[in-house]
């Protein structure tokens, strides 16, 4: 849930700072000057779109993690143990996934390590297969890869840049 409120205080800072700002004549942009503002964009997206893709699902089959247009499944035997990292991202196999709070900020405002949980509780699901889920992900809980929530930002800015001008 926090990076779902995260991203969605993301998206209203992109909008509100875009890098194409309202009332700027975008005509009379150099190319360098287009060049900063699409790489400024790209990073934005990328950071609101990493934000809203923070779920890892495990089922009978291995670990689903998500990547920018893909999702990547780790069998159980590759996951190996998971990791938390202090930046509340987390080591699953040789992948990275998350984010979530990171770790001193969870201490700071008193609310529970969501990284170290999920670490944990990958890590015994793969050292005690009887643990592991019997079925498959359902739809409902399927991950889905970062790109997916690019649109809506873009979408965003769109409408606001129609309505300013």
């Amino acid at each position: 849930m926090g990076c779902r409120v995260l991203a969605a205080l993301w998206l209203g800072q992109l909008v509100l700072l875009s890098p194409f700002a309202y009332g700027t004549d975008l005509a009379g942009l150099t190319a360098m000057e287009w060049l900063l503002r699409l790489w400024t964009l790209s990073v934005a997206l990328w950071i609101f779109a990493r934000l809203g893709a923070w779920r890892v699902t495990a089922d009978r089959d291995g670990v689903a993690v998500p990547r920018l247009f893909t999702v990547e499944r780790l069998p159980w035997d590759e996951v190996g143990k998971a990791v938390a990292r202090r930046d509340g991202c987390v080591h699953v196999g040789s992948r990275i996934t998350g984010p979530f709070l990171p770790a001193p900020l969870a201490r700071m405002l008193r609310r529970p390590d969501g990284a170290r949980a999920m670490a944990d509780h990958l890590t015994i699901m793969v050292r005690n297969p009887e643990l592991r889920p019997t079925e498959r992900a359902g739809a409902r809980t399927r991950v889905r890869p970062y790109a997916v929530w690019a649109p809506l930002p873009l979408a965003v800015l769109a409408a606001a840049h129609l309505l300013a001008g």
